[in-house]
């Protein structure tokens, strides 16, 4: 089978890997579809060393397929079962992992970061990471629920504001701008930032609401000067970027909650007077949990509207891995997404 793995410096590279064999409690599974996520960039960033360390293991975290083979001791999954796979990956006996949370394991890994990923013709997982895949929903919505969108619907639920109330995104990457997608969905007024022009471009067509190019605009200005001077009942953050994460605070009404979702290694001055007279909630969101992927089913099921494959802006080959990881590098795409037939 084919398979991609980071090089380190920017580079990867498809190789040639013996086909992969279920062990106890695992299952085969035939790619459909697999995300390129933004914390795989973290990865094909990385230094020549790191990559050396990982010895050839095939990138990827976020797949969708089919169950091809099924291991010894698995009952719950069968040959040709559509699925979408959790990307987190604990113990499995922990009290995190009984509880459908094992990013918090303390032997947590991930696909891709500590066992070979979905960038690859054949996957394996262990059968309790198997998540169902209604047939009305595409591999690709499968692939993309696997981290990106959960991960937004997962951050959103933190934030309790109410029908018609003020949602910003900063950052409208796939996540970002699949936060706005479920808040609009949501009966929230939904006000997305981003400095990105492809991206601001891309969002203008699922969304009526204001957007803010925060390269030539004050976004603190135009939100408070949007709502009337009263600020955002909640805010996503998810640039990673030391500014937005600064402005959050700014943009805020009065006991709004703030929820840090994108990944970055950033130094932030907060002013705390605005935490404090404003009397905000801050929370961070750590991916996302495996029952929350039953609830974001559900919501995209009662919400047809939102078309998750819609965000799919570049579709790729296998064989065409060090591409797209060059496209999706430069920034002007939404989700990409390699597809197999």
């Amino acid at each position: 089978m084919k398979g991609a793995c980071y090089l380190g410096e920017s580079k990867l590279e498809v190789r040639e890997y013996p086909d992969p064999k279920p062990g106890f409690g695992e299952v085969l599974i035939r790619m459909k579809a697999a995300g390129l996520c933004g914390s795989d960039l973290h990865k094909y960033h990385s230094s020549r060393e790191w990559a050396a360390e990982r010895k050839g293991m095939i990138a990827g975290h976020e797949p969708a397929g089919v169950v091809a083979a099924v291991g010894p001791g698995v009952d719950t999954v069968r040959v040709g079962d559509r699925v979408s796979v959790y990307h987190s990956l604990g113990c499995g006996h922990c009290r995190f992992c009984f509880a459908g949370t094992p990013q918090f394991c303390r032997n947590e890994g991930a696909f891709g970061r500590t066992r070979d990923g979905c960038h690859a013709d054949l996957m394996t997982t262990p059968a309790r990471y198997c998540l169902p895949l209604p047939p009305e929903f595409s591999f690709a919505t499968g692939a993309t629920l696997a981290c990106t969108a959960l991960t937004a619907y997962a951050a959103l639920q933190k934030i309790p504001i109410e029908h018609g109330k003020t949602l910003v995104v900063f950052g409208l990457g796939p996540v970002g701008l699949t936060g706005l997608l479920l808040a609009q969905a949501s009966g929230l007024r939904a006000i997305g930032v981003d400095v990105n022009p492809y991206r601001l471009e891309l969002a203008k067509k699922f969304s009526p609401y204001l957007l803010v190019d925060a390269a030539k605009t004050d976004p603190v200005k135009a939100i408070l000067d949007a709502t009337d001077g009263e600020g955002a009942h909640g805010v996503l953050e998810c640039s990673g970027n030391a500014t937005a994460r600064t402005q959050t605070a700014m943009v805020s009404a009065w006991h709004g909650c703030v929820v840090i979702v994108g990944a970055g290694d950033v130094k932030v001055s907060i002013d705390t007077d605005q935490f404090l007279k404003k009397e905000l909630v801050v929370r961070g969101n750590l991916v996302c949990s495996m029952s929350q992927y039953y609830q974001a089913v559900d919501f995209l099921t009662a919400h047809p509207a939102i078309r998750l494959d819609d965000m799919i802006t570049h579709r790729f080959r296998i064989t065409e891995a060090a591409e797209a990881f060059a496209v999706f590098d430069g920034g002007k795409t939404g989700k990409v997404m390699f597809e197999w037939e």
